[in-house]
């Protein structure tokens, strides 16, 4: 039974969401198949329980319909209507996140079902809902719109079309819609065009940004921040153009909703990696500024969702920049909100890459020595990161073996790599070997090696192999 659908998306939802989904399906207007409801409790039940393999479709067939024999159709259909209604239920539960929505869709039903008593004190408080608003984005401007349409209804200006009615409100907002959202998606485009070389052609793109020039749109912040994420992908990067999002961004992030913030974020710290992988090694440091700032404004793992991404990458960028302690505090308080199955990974990983750049070696060969991990990427990557380890303390025994597990390792791992992954860490091996034996050679044998490595194309810490070569 596992493996019916109603049953798959029932398992994402969580205790409170569960609870609510079962009122809906107790209540006689959202459900009139009592069959359904029991199924439900059925299911919900055995979820809690987490003895939900064991259930099979007679079982629960008996629970509902008692002596009436198993009817495949009838249970098919069953599961079906099930489904129908936890949809309608999904749908209550946007709507009820969405005053805005939800209000312009009373003023509507009000409208077309002449209730003309509540005209005034709902049209009233809807619009004084609207006007407590403090965040800031098309989808605002799109539910004012429309609650200008509906005003523009209820007040029967179309009948009365002497009148200036409310025309102007109706195509302010709804401009101020098109040209955010028009806005929002060329950052969208220009991302794809500029981060992954993807060719997309937008009608009307430079008409919009000639008109957001032209006109005074930069005033909202909701059309000046794409704007400016825009040009700087767009247009050749300046210092001044980013200090001027930068500031802007600092100054009105905390007033757009927190999945838009997240998005906006994002796109600022990739853009801060490409500057950085360009040669602008200062946004480095930016990088993490901007993670620091959304880790303090829950927008890295907003409501607590993880994401091992991020986690890595803050943890890389506070090594880049020397901020240890920093970094050793971040791992020590984020770690609790990593997933059980994810977390002895991430962690001993985390800790080990920073000990070795604290040249804690003893502490880094404590952590990595006998761990395998799950993760092909990890344990490629922390046999790297041993194998520089044992260089760097001289412990060329440990060092020789460990190269030769590495290599078998890669050979034995040869269907779930590509060709060039598997060569860049089958470089770093030959490098880190041949470095171990030029310690004692001549000088010409250093200049070789230093030359090799920085002549190859493709090989993992390479920057590392350098700075050892050269330290010879």
């Amino acid at each position: 039974m596992k493996e019916l659908k109603f049953i798959k998306v029932l398992t994402t939802l969580n205790k409170e969401e569960m609870g609510r989904l079962e009122k809906f399906f107790d209540s006689p207007y959202c459900n009139t198949n009592p069959a359904l409801s029991l199924l439900l409790k059925q299911v919900i039940q055995r979820t809690k329980s987490g003895s939900i393999e064991h259930l099979d479709k007679i079982s629960v067939w008996d629970k509902i319909f008692h002596d009436t024999p198993f009817n495949d159709l009838k249970w098919r259909k069953l599961c079906n209507d099930i489904m129908v209604v936890m949809q309608k239920f999904f749908t209550f539960e946007q709507l009820s996140t969405n005053s805005f929505q939800s209000g312009n869709l009373l003023l509507q039903y009000i409208h077309e079902h002449q209730i003309e008593p509540l005209y005034k004190s709902t049209s009233n408080s809807i619009q004084a809902e609207f006007n407590k608003s403090v965040h800031i984005s098309s989808e605002f401007y799109l539910q004012k719109f429309q609650l200008e349409r509906n005003l523009y209804d209820l007040l029967e200006f179309d009948i009365n079309m002497e009148s200036k009615s409310n025309q102007e409100s109706i195509h302010h907002f709804l401009d101020l819609f098109y040209i955010s959202e028009k806005t929002k998606q060329l950052v969208n485009a220009v991302t794809r065009r500029h981060d992954f070389n993807v060719p997309i052609e937008i009608l009307l793109e430079k008409d919009v940004i000639e008109i957001i020039e032209l006109n005074d749109y930069l005033k909202y912040p909701e059309i000046d921040i794409y704007y400016r994420i825009y040009k700087l992908k767009k247009d050749t990067f300046t210092d001044e153009a980013y200090e001027a999002l930068k500031e802007n961004l600092l100054v009105h992030l905390n007033k757009f909703s927190l999945k838009e913030a997240v998005d906006i974020l994002k796109e600022v710290i990739n853009f801060c990696t490409f500057l950085y992988n360009k040669g602008l090694l200062k946004f480095g440091s930016e990088q993490l500024q901007w993670y620091k700032y959304g880790l303090k404004h829950d927008l890295i793992f907003p409501l607590k969702s993880f994401h091992p991404g991020h986690f890595l990458n803050i943890v890389i960028l506070g090594i880049r920049t020397k901020e240890f302690i920093w970094t050793e505090n971040f791992i020590e308080e984020y770690q609790k909100i990593i997933p059980l199955d994810q977390k002895h990974t991430l962690v001993t990983f985390s800790q080990a890459r920073l000990y070795f750049n604290q040249h804690k070696f003893d502490l880094v060969i404590e952590k990595l020595q006998d761990v395998e991990f799950a993760e092909l990427t990890y344990n490629l990557d922390s046999k790297v990161l041993l194998l520089a380890t044992y260089f760097e303390v001289e412990e060329w025994p440990a060092m020789a073996s460990l190269a030769d597990s590495f290599r078998t390792f890669l050979n034995r791992h040869e269907k779930d790599i590509t060709a060039a992954k598997k060569l860049r860490y089958a470089n770093f091996i030959k490098f880190v070997k041949r470095l171990s034996k030029v310690k004692y050679q001549d000088k010409a044998a250093k200049l070789k090696v230093i030359l090799d490595i920085k002549s190859t194309e493709g090989v993992v810490n390479q920057g590392w192999l350098i700075e050892k070569a050269t330290a010879i």
